[in-house]
């Protein structure tokens, strides 16, 4: 038997093995949405910016550095969902996670407004100059019967003659 009719066995290597396991992770979306990061249930939570997104993950922008968990909920507010992430990588202000379950609508959540009516407002407003025109009714008689004390001959800390 000759060398050249032997078909050496194809060895593979771990490289080629890390290759057939790779799958090529969805296209992401350009977004540009503000999130919540949620974790220690519902105890902590970091706001973020979702950068880009797909049906798999999402890469996050933070306006600081923060020590970031393992596991949250990541909440988007445009979207009023909810969803289960993992931290796959850190670079800088900027992470990247992977969806580990799937989306669950929320109610949108409601922010408190303090903000007085404009008839209450017209009213405080009207009330507010009553009371001046009164007080400037009383003083401006006061004023004309005030008196100074006497000049001495001394002149007073900070004035000229």
């Amino acid at each position: 038997m000759t060398m050249s009719n032997v078909n050496p066995a194809p060895q593979q290597n771990a490289e080629d093995e890390e290759l057939e396991d790779f799958k090529p992770r969805a296209r992401r979306a350009r977004v540009y949405k503000k999130g919540k990061m949620v974790f220690q249930n519902g105890l902590r939570s970091i706001p973020c910016v979702v950068r880009n997104i797909s049906d798999g993950g999402a890469m996050l922008e933070f306006d600081q550095p923060y020590i970031l968990p393992k596991d949250f909920e990541l909440y988007i507010d445009l979207e009023d969902y909810e969803v289960t992430c993992e931290r796959r990588w850190e670079a800088g202000l900027n992470c990247g996670v992977m969806f580990t379950s799937e989306r669950r609508n929320v109610p949108q959540q409601r922010y408190q407004t303090l903000k007085p009516s404009d008839n209450t407002l017209q009213e405080d407003h009207e009330d507010d100059l009553e009371e001046d025109d009164a007080l400037d009714a009383e003083t401006s008689g006061e004023a004309s019967q005030r008196q100074h004390p006497p000049m001495s001959g001394k002149p007073a800390f900070g004035k000229r003659r």
